[in-house]
């Protein structure tokens, strides 16, 4: 319905550390669907069954109290506690991050899933991660270190472009499945109105910098081996765009 080629996404932008008093955030608005995310972090201790692993707690609202998105907030929490915890301790059995991601859906129109961890993603990448060099311990309890605001910094500015670097990313492409005589089309980024002219929803997920895929599929056409190799090569093309963006 609005013109565009059935490979091509909708018009993508980002826009990062838009909020003064989280950890990270980001707005992301692609097509009409319009998403925001902000990360926070909270210092505690790890599970006595994963001393060197943080942990993630996702929440998603919306304005529309009506809509209920807990199928979008189970599926974002697995996309990032399947990435994210090994990354958050800071001592191992002792100290590790919480990071809070809360997930806005300022508007609604199609590809909720893909949006809404392009804007996670984007969030984490602004997100600026404790070291233990900002931490003391004093009576068993962890404490932020009272460090000059200009040494913080100066020493965060050498390190963060390096950090950032080292850190994983996922990047997810849905297809809308349209059947057709002796096989499928792909319909990349469906808006709400596209979708209803679908058969099924593919959605293929890539790992960065690994390139690791994973897919899920929903509908009843079959999917070919040849279509599987399109939608990765598209999910890929996919990735390199969204990387340029983050």
């Amino acid at each position: 319905p609005d013109g565009r080629m059935f490979p091509q996404v909708r018009r993508t932008e980002i826009v990062s550390s838009l909020l003064k008093h989280s950890a990270g955030s980001a707005l992301v608005k692609q097509g009409e669907t319009k998403i925001l995310c902000a990360m926070t972090v909270q210092i505690g201790q790890p599970a006595p069954d994963l001393p060197d692993h943080g942990d993630v707690l996702v929440t998603v609202t919306t304005p529309d109290q009506n809509c209920h998105m807990d199928a979008l907030k189970s599926w974002l929490q697995r996309m990032l506690d399947d990435l994210l915890p090994p990354r958050l301790s800071l001592m191992k059995g002792k100290a590790c991050v919480r990071l809070v991601v809360t997930v806005l859906i300022l508007q609604d129109d199609g590809n909720l899933h893909d949006v809404a961890l392009t804007a996670c993603m984007a969030a984490w990448k602004d997100t600026k991660i404790p070291t233990m060099d900002e931490l003391t311990e004093h009576q068993g309890k962890l404490w932020w270190s009272e460090l000059p605001l200009t040494s913080l910094d100066q020493d965060r500015a050498k390190n963060d472009d390096n950090e950032a670097s080292m850190r994983e990313y996922r990047v997810s492409l849905t297809m809308g499945v349209l059947e057709k005589e002796g096989g499928v089309i792909f319909l990349v980024d469906p808006s709400s109105d596209e979708s209803k002219y679908t058969n099924g929803k593919l959605t293929v997920v890539v790992t960065l910098p690994k390139r690791l895929l994973q897919t899920e599929y929903d509908g009843s056409a079959a999917l070919s081996a040849t279509d599987l190799a399109l939608a990765a090569k598209m999910a890929g093309g996919r990735a390199d765009e969204l990387t340029a963006l983050l």
